[in-house]
C-alpha cells in the first residue's frame, strides 16, 4: 500500500524528516488496524453520523476523505494567514502534519464486525482515538504541535490552551463534522 497515494498532501510537508515520520505513523496505524486498501471506502469519517454509511456499507465520506479535507482546509487557512501577514507566526509543516495525523487513532479505534459493518472497538470505546493516536505515534518523536493536534483536536482539548496550529485543526475538523451532520440529518 502506497501511503503517499492515499494522502498526497504529504508532499506539502517541506521537511523530509517530518514527512517521513508522518508517513510512517499513518502506515503503522493502518497496519495495526489490519486495514487493506480495499477497506478504505468502508471506513466512515465518523460513526456519529450513521447516515454517512450507505446500505452496501460504503462510507459516503470516508476517513481518508475526511483527513484529506481537513488537511486541504488547513493549507488554505494557512495561505489566508500569509495574506494577512501572519504566515510567519505559524509552522506550516507542523500544521499539515497535525492535520494529516489528527484522526490517526481512528484506524485502531474502528474495526469490522462479523457482518462487515464498521464499529468502534472495545478499546476505542474506553480510550477514544485521540489517546490511541498518541500511542501509535509515540515512537516517532513528533513535534509538540503534531502531538497536541492528535490528542487535543476534539473535545478532549476543550479545557486546554491549544497551540495556534492546533486551534486551526480543531476548528477545521469541526467544520468537517458539524455542518455535514446537519446536512445528513436533514435528508
Amino acid at each position: 500500500m502506497e501511503i503517499r497515494n492515499l494522502f498526497p498532501e504529504l508532499d506539502e510537508i517541506n521537511s523530509e524528516d517530518l514527512r517521513n515520520k508522518v508517513e510512517k505513523s499513518l502506515e503503522k496505524a493502518i497496519t495495526l488496524g489490519e486495514w487493506t486498501e480495499d477497506d478504505f471506502k468502508y471506513i466512515p469519517a465518523t460513526l456519529l453520523i450513521p447516515e454517512l454509511i450507505s446500505d452496501d456499507q460504503v462510507a459516503q465520506i470516508s476517513l481518508v476523505d475526511h483527513i484529506r479535507a481537513v488537511t486541504q482546509m488547513c493549507i488554505s487557512t494557512y495561505d489566508t494567514y500569509v495574506k494577512l501577514g501572519l504566515g510567519d507566526k505559524l509552522n506550516r509543516d507542523e500544521l499539515i502534519a497535525g492535520a494529516l495525523l489528527h484522526d490517526v487513532g481512528k484506524f485502531t479505534e474502528y474495526e469490522r464486525d462479523s457482518s462487515g459493518k464498521i464499529i468502534q472497538t472495545e478499546e476505542g470505546n474506553r480510550i477514544r482515538h485521540p489517546a490511541m493516536g498518541l500511542e501509535i505515534v509515540s515512537e516517532f518523536n513528533l513535534p509538540i504541535v503534531v502531538r497536541q493536534a492528535i490528542v487535543f483536536h476534539s473535545k478532549e482539548g476543550d479545557k486546554i490552551n491549544r497551540l495556534p496550529e492546533v486551534d486551526i485543526i480543531h476548528r477545521v475538523d469541526f467544520l468537517c463534522f458539524s455542518p455535514i451532520k446537519k446536512i445528513f440529518e436533514k435528508n
